[in-house]
């Protein structure tokens, strides 16, 4: 399968200062890529690349095989964004919104607007005035106005900022809607972590410029998995945990009523026989799975032990 979008070796120096450095990634058809990384860490920039906003110092972005710098048009034709906060005229209504945009692509654009307004449920706000939307209202109406040219790619700066929680699943099943059933390959930047998890096949995170990661979910699903903990809740956690140590040289951390410790699920059975039968009277076990919002700060921390994380 050949990528939508394809970057190789992407940067962009401004003086002396790298702000992207060789990044190189691919999105392919139907295919949610999350793109996170810290403020001023190269997510914008590279955004403003890809969408041809800005110019690369080094480096190619193709989409659809077409080169951003040599054959603009035709690669930008089969991209769709919505960088920040969508551009729209509050004194006119949704429909006129669309059907503005759309006289800029021609008749096709014109066409798909009604079928859009469904795409991203809007059938029953359309007519009213801009300036009467909510913040998720405009982000819905700023989605629809990027798929007017029937985008291959849709990149999405922050679409789920500012929304309330009714508002992000309405945002997050527009978005698989798009990506299943559409086959369109987006590329969405975010802080949300959780809603990331949720939505995306790959995560991508950028830091100093470099991307220090590039996973699948499976794979990151596999590392969660690996860094599993158990938490113990019994009678006697101090003495469960010198136990621990002293039998199967597990280093667990006592939390008041209970004992964390990483342990694989095929030896929990094992690890409560002992217990018990060191009459340590076991009264909940819960596994702690680490999320992907505390994978991504241990990776910022590894790439820079020193610095605090805002």
């Amino acid at each position: 399968m050949l990528p939508v979008l394809k970057i190789e070796n992407l940067t962009k120096v401004y003086g002396n200062k790298k702000v992207v450095d060789n990044v190189t990634f691919s999105v392919f058809p139907g295919q949610i890529f999350g793109f996170v990384g810290p403020n001023g860490a190269g997510k914008s920039t590279t955004i403003r690349m890809i969408t041809g906003l800005t110019p690369a110092t080094h480096g190619i972005v193709r989409i659809c095989g077409f080169s951003i710098e040599n054959s603009f048009t035709h690669a930008i034709s089969n991209a769709g964004a919505v960088v920040e906060i969508p551009q729209l005229y509050p004194y006119l209504s949704g429909l006129k919104n669309l059907k503005l945009f759309a006289s800029f692509y021609g008749k096709k654009a014109l066409g798909r607007i009604d079928q859009i307004v469904k795409l991203v449920g809007m059938e029953n706000r359309i007519k009213d005035k801009v300036s009467t939307y909510s913040l998720g209202m405009k982000q819905r109406l700023g989605i629809a106005q990027a798929l007017l040219n029937k985008p291959k790619l849709l990149i999405l700066d922050e679409p789920t900022n500012g929304l309330d929680p009714n508002g992000i699943v309405e945002i997050r099943n527009i978005l698989l809607a798009l990506a299943k059933k559409e086959n369109i390959a987006i590329i969405i930047s975010s802080h949300n972590l959780a809603e990331l998890e949720q939505l995306c096949d790959v995560i991508g995170v950028i830091n100093n410029g470099r991307m220090i990661e590039h996973k699948s979910m499976e794979e990151l699903s596999g590392i969660v998995e690996s860094k599993q903990r158990i938490q113990l809740v019994c009678n006697y956690p101090n003495y469960a945990s010198m136990l621990l140590k002293k039998k199967y040289k597990i280093n667990s951390k006592v939390v008041a009523n209970s004992v964390i410790l990483p342990l694989k699920e095929a030896n929990i059975a094992t690890v409560i026989s002992f217990l018990t039968y060191k009459r340590v009277k076991i009264y909940k076990i819960k596994k702690i799975k680490k999320t992907l919002e505390e994978l991504y700060f241990e990776l910022l921390h590894k790439e820079r032990p020193s610095t605090s994380i805002v």
